[in-house]
């Protein structure tokens, strides 16, 4: 099976106030489809320079980054844009919800950015969505009437509302407590089990991490660890 992300030797580094920053050392890895994988870190590790990266967000250094085999390292702000609308989906730690815009329009939203998409189709899409992870009843809601729960459920809808083939979330559950983070990791689990979606969860959680497929453990800009998570089970969420 063929990756869907490849990175070889990945190198990030800025200045702050003067003095050089390395937030990504030489990282080299491949996320094969439909994996879910967690990539952790403390703060300050280069965990979420790396997510970026990977989402297209920013550019490297040098280094390389194939994206379904095509190397994405060198495109032009334009084309970076364009595979982040077609590609690839966002669920960050703060929702970022528009608070004037209800449920369905806040997941419709990126469509508006899509040339091809009809918006009575992307209506009846995201109306399905919502109903998946239980929002149905939510739809014409603003989002100062949900929960924390249903804030990043919706959050996660707008991210699959473009058939992304990879969606990339950044503390996910950071602001929530450790129940409603249960049941949102428990959303991102079923995804990747009934649609296929490579996932990749940016998290400092421990016990978070525990319920994805591989973690791999980010230090000082590096990869400490990579390794396949045994005790992966669909029993563990029930």
């Amino acid at each position: 099976m063929n990756d869907i992300i490849s990175t070889e030797s990945l190198v990030k580094t800025y200045f702050l106030s003067g003095v050089k920053v390395e937030a990504v050392r030489g990282v080299s890895l491949n996320i094969k489809p439909g994996e879910l994988v967690s990539i952790m870190g403390a703060s300050g590790s280069g965990k979420s320079t790396l997510m970026h990266l990977l989402g297209c967000l920013d550019k490297p250094t040098s280094g390389k980054y194939f994206l379904e085999g095509a190397d994405v390292s060198r495109l032009n702000d334009d084309k970076l844009a364009e595979i982040r609308n077609k590609k690839i989906g966002f669920v960050f730690q703060t929702f970022n919800l528009l608070q004037n815009l209800t449920v369905l329009e806040n997941v419709m939203l990126p469509a508006v950015y899509n040339p091809n998409a009809s918006v009575k189709a992307t209506e009846r899409k995201a109306l399905e969505l919502l109903d998946s992870v239980g929002l149905k009843d939510r739809v014409r809601h603003v989002p100062n009437q949900l929960s924390g729960g249903e804030m990043q459920r919706v959050a996660i809808v707008r991210a699959l509302i473009n058939d992304p083939l990879i969606i990339l979330a950044d503390e996910p559950t950071g602001d929530l407590d450790s129940k409603t983070g249960l049941e949102i990791i428990k959303v991102f689990r079923e995804l990747s089990k009934s649609r296929g979606v490579t996932e990749v969860i940016v998290t400092h959680d421990p016990f978070i991490a525990s319920f994805t497929q591989r973690i791999i453990k980010v230090k000082d800009g590096r990869i400490e660890d990579d390794e396949h998570n045994s005790s992966f089970e669909e029993e563990a969420l029930e």
